[in-house]
Parts: C-alpha cells; sequence; structure tokens
C-alpha cells in the first residue's frame, strides 16, 4: 500500500516537472530572430516558368500585367533582385496593383539586410501602398505582423497571423509561412 502511494507520488511530480518543463519552453522567447523572413508566396496556380515568362514580358513590355507574371515567377524560383526588378517595371506602368505592391516589399525583405526590428523603409514603403489599394492584402499583412513581432508585441502579431490563417487557402505557401512564423514566436 506505502508502495502504491509513493508511486503515484512519484508519477504526479514526474508530470508536474514535464508540465514545467513545456511551460517554460513555450513562454521562453527567442532572443534574435533569423535574419530571412520566410517567402510568402500567394499562387492561386502554379507559376510559369521565368524563361516563358520573361518572353512575354520581352513582347509586351508596356503590359503591367506581364512584368507582374515576370515578377511573380522569378519570386516563386526565389530570384528575389530580378523580382523586385519586374515588379517595379509592373509598377511603373500600372501602380494601382496591391499584389504586385505587397510582392515588391516581399523582394525587398529577401534581399535587405537586417535593419533590427523595423522592416527596410523601401519594404514598408511598399507594403504600405499594398493595403492603401487593398485594406486585405494578407501578403502586407503577414509582414506588419512580423514586424510586431520583432519589436515584441507577441500576441498582437499572433493575433494576426491566426485572422490571415482563416484566410488563406489552406496549404498554400502563405499558410505555410503564417504557421512557421507562428511557431517561431512561440
Amino acid at each position: 500500500m506505502k508502495h502504491r502511494k509513493l508511486l503515484v507520488i512519484a508519477g504526479i511530480l514526474l508530470v508536474l516537472v514535464v508540465l514545467a518543463f513545456i511551460a517554460s519552453a513555450l513562454l521562453r522567447r527567442p532572443a534574435e530572430k533569423a535574419a530571412q523572413a520566410p517567402v510568402f508566396v500567394e499562387r492561386p496556380m502554379a507559376a510559369p516558368d521565368p524563361a516563358t515568362a520573361q518572353a512575354a514580358a520581352s513582347k509586351a513590355p508596356g503590359s503591367a500585367a506581364a512584368q507582374k507574371e515576370l515578377g511573380d515567377a522569378l519570386l516563386a524560383k526565389r530570384r528575389f533582385d530580378e523580382a523586385a526588378t519586374a515588379y517595379r517595371a509592373s509598377l511603373a506602368i500600372d501602380p494601382n496593383q496591391a499584389n504586385a505592391w505587397s510582392a515588391l516589399g516581399e523582394t525587398v525583405m529577401q534581399t535587405a539586410k537586417a535593419q533590427g526590428i523595423e522592416l527596410p523603409a523601401e519594404a514598408g514603403n511598399a507594403f504600405r501602398k499594398a493595403i492603401a489599394i487593398d485594406p486585405r492584402d494578407a501578403r502586407a499583412r503577414f509582414y506588419f505582423a512580423m514586424e510586431k513581432d520583432l519589436k515584441g508585441q507577441h500576441d498582437e502579431a499572433v493575433g494576426e497571423w491566426l485572422q490571415l490563417l482563416r484566410e488563406v487557402p489552406a496549404g498554400s505557401d502563405a499558410d505555410e509561412s503564417i504557421r512557421s512564423a507562428l511557431a517561431a514566436s512561440i
């Protein structure tokens, strides 16, 4: 009987130690965030091959859509500098494209050196323009939430990312990026 009580007490202590360890891990915040941001690509369908998109953009240099499609193809291949050039060309033709602005902001995020807890100025400006055109632009909202997280506003960032998870397609690159950011924040 006494042996059984000791086993129960030992079991309870073991559970408490494990729970304390888990709570400690969840409450601990990383001192430094990863330098490279996750790529938040929004593609309802497969991105075109960059060579095909380049050919189409070359045939229609005055087409904002062709230049944006080239940017999308290059972004999908993680060719960030080239994608930024294509997005800038598209926006020079038609500056009223929220998705192109947020994609430009993302390419800047991927190529800019870390500037502490602030978004790089050009990226922040691009995201603000995207939000001004479309307040529901998921990519811009994702990166603004990331900035909040870096500034220590973890609860606000997590709340915004959870809202975005309800809006983006499950299993998409955007969904995976949000989940990665949530995991890194926790």
